[in-house]
């Protein structure tokens, strides 16, 4: 393991796949930060996953430290990454206006996954109630000291969650994809929501795999890589349908069934994970492009290009 990275993390778990299968194709062996995890591809349903994630104890110690957020912003004080990611007053951010687009009016909104609550500022800018659970205590309390948001931390799952009433909006965003159980982690959320509640959540999909690109889409916190199909398959599985959807940007809301489905698997969704797995890999224009800078690079002329790029574009 390099030298900058903790230790800990070497500490694994054997993880099969959300449809219980084990195994599977074997599709990368490293993360973006050069830490040796297994990625594969389920050859029963098309799901993708970590199979030798974190172990329950390294993973607690990786979030409750902010070790994790310190891979993303090095160098960095939580006060600092605080101040980096809270919007300006009265931003109207995208995920507020994604939940407006749904037609959901001003009422309460709850982030699971909040850390510090910087996604909760422009809704209580807005004039929402707000309120947030994170595993990351530093950054709870500097959101309650320096922000003056009702944030607190995420209860072990055999307590009882202290909400006055059920929320009018859930937001997961870019959370489910750490949880070594998303059916669970969905359900839970499903205890606190009524059928009126809105779950808006929030994930890296393999159909966005060219905005990331392929060597930063592969991350040690991330356990789970949803396809809009297995995302789905996932949700309804623990009582939720999908009432709205974007794709392109990774985005779902979410509304109570009134009964779980079971998960089915289908054969045909490993061919459209793997051609999305080859797209995503491939990127032509993308290669194409790194090539021609790396060349320029190593010529002398980047320079020279971008003062010419800028020319042409008088």
């Amino acid at each position: 393991m390099p030298p900058h990275h903790p230790a800990y993390l070497a500490d694994r778990q054997q993880l099969s796949c959300v449809c219980g299968s084990e195994g599977g194709l074997t599709i990368r062996r490293s993360d973006r930060y050069g830490l040796k995890f297994n990625y594969k591809l389920c050859l029963a349903c098309g799901h993708v996953r970590t199979t030798n994630p974190l172990s329950p104890d390294a993973a607690e110690r990786f979030y409750s430290t902010s070790d994790y957020r310190t891979m993303y912003f090095s160098g960095a004080s939580v006060r600092d990454v605080l101040f980096r990611k809270v919007p300006q007053p009265n931003t109207r951010s995208q995920m507020l206006k994604y939940v407006e687009e749904l037609g959901v009016s001003c009422g309460s909104v709850l982030e699971w996954g909040c850390s510090g609550g910087w996604n909760l500022v422009p809704f209580r800018d807005a004039g929402w109630t707000v309120s947030g659970f994170d595993y990351d205590e530093p950054y709870v309390a500097l959101g309650r000291e320096l922000l003056g948001l009702d944030l607190r931390m995420i209860p072990t799952p055999e307590a009882n969650i202290d909400i006055q009433s059920a929320p009018d909006v859930i937001i997961l965003n870019h959370v489910l994809e750490h949880a070594v159980d998303p059916r669970v982690l969905l359900q839970r959320l499903r205890s606190l929501s009524t059928a009126s509640t809105v779950l808006i959540v929030g994930i890296p999909l393999l159909e966005t795999i060219p905005t990331w690109h392929w060597k930063s889409f592969f991350h040690v916190a991330h356990i789970h890589y949803f396809s809009n199909s297995s995302f789905q398959c996932v949700a309804e599985s623990a009582g939720w349908s999908i009432s709205h959807r974007r794709i392109e940007a990774g985005l779902f809301a979410l509304r109570q069934e009134s009964q779980q489905r079971p998960a089915t698997t289908r054969r045909v969704e490993v061919a459209r994970s793997a051609v999305l797995l080859i797209k995503g890999f491939s990127e032509p224009h993308y290669r194409l492009m790194l090539l021609l800078r790396r060349t320029l690079s190593a010529l002398g002329l980047r320079e020279l290009a971008h003062t010419i790029k800028k020319v042409m574009q008088r």
